[in-house]
């Protein structure tokens, strides 16, 4: 069934008019175009909306059910066009991020405020996924932009950029009444009797970034005390006094009084990226894009 705009307009005039000539004069065309888009609007229909008596204009029993929902359809149609005018200048529309484990809080609080602030229009709704279904998300539009952290980009697809959004060094979380708490910094070899509470493992796939790895070179097995999904459960876990974890300096400012952050002495920084399809940026992501500021693309 085609039913037209146009259509749907010439009917609505034609009705509260009740005058071809007046219709046609209300919206601005010839009444032959009136007359021509109401009878391809009552063919695609199969239903006469409308009969002449004389000069003046009559509803049918089927035109006086169809008006008030043309009119609903009519105002629908207007509001679609002015909520895609909005999004297209950044004043209305949605962000969607997908968030993937790891990526140090204080790197989206800080983002998620100012954009908050500076395009209160756009609803911005956050959603928690693995990299490798971030990356999945990505070219499909499910989510437009994606925050990881590693110590380098991660295989992607070529239309996916990664943008760094910022770097910081590492340090080792335990808790305050731990001996090596005392230490103004610390190695990695210095943790070989310890154990862990880490990110999940699943949680991290295809993210090029783990304690196991660090601790591998460091020529040792991370041997694990509890394996979770997200930093503030880490934390938690951290806070007994069972077990340390190496963690970005930042995530300082929402540990538990208990827990005290001792640098770490490893030379290669932790970036948090943002990730998107160069093919498709919406309004929401220029701005996100230039809320970080300028960036050069990673190539690798």
């Amino acid at each position: 069934m085609d039913i037209s705009m146009k259509g749907l307009r010439c009917f609505v005039a034609v009705a509260e008019e009740r005058h071809f000539s007046r219709a046609a004069e209300r919206l601005g065309i010839a009444q032959p175009a009136v007359t021509q888009q109401l009878q391809r609007l009552e063919t695609a229909l199969d239903m006469k909306l409308v009969h002449r008596d004389g000069r003046s204009v009559l509803l049918t029993e089927a035109g006086s059910a169809f008006l008030p929902h043309a009119r609903d359809a009519l105002e629908s149609g207007q509001m679609a066009i002015q909520a895609g005018k909005a999004a297209n200048r950044g004043e209305a529309g949605m962000l969607t991020i997908g968030l993937t484990p790891a990526v140090p809080p204080a790197h989206l609080t800080d983002l998620l405020r100012r954009f908050a602030t500076d395009r209160p229009h756009i609803r911005l709704q956050i959603q928690e996924t693995r990299l490798e279904d971030a990356l999945a998300q990505l070219p499909q539009g499910t989510i437009h932009l994606a925050l990881m952290s590693g110590f380098a980009p991660p295989s992607r697809p070529v239309q996916i950029e990664a943008i760094q959004l910022a770097e910081e060094a590492l340090a080792v979380a335990l808790h305050r009444d731990h001996p090596l708490a005392r230490r103004p910094a610390l190695d990695l070899a210095d943790l070989a009797n310890e154990r862990f509470s880490v990110i999940a493992r699943d949680a991290l796939h295809g993210q090029p970034f783990g304690i196991h790895g660090l601790c591998q070179r460091a020529g040792f097995q991370a041997r694990r005390f509890a394996e979770v999904h997200d930093v503030t459960m880490q934390l938690a876990m951290i806070a007994t006094g069972l077990s340390v974890g190496v963690l970005p300096r930042s995530v300082s400012r929402y540990a538990p009084t208990e827990v005290a952050f001792v640098p770490l002495a490893y030379e290669e920084p932790l970036r948090t990226l943002l990730l998107y399809d160069r093919r498709h940026v919406p309004v929401g992501v220029r701005e996100i894009l230039r809320l970080a500021g300028p960036a050069t693309p990673l190539l690798s």
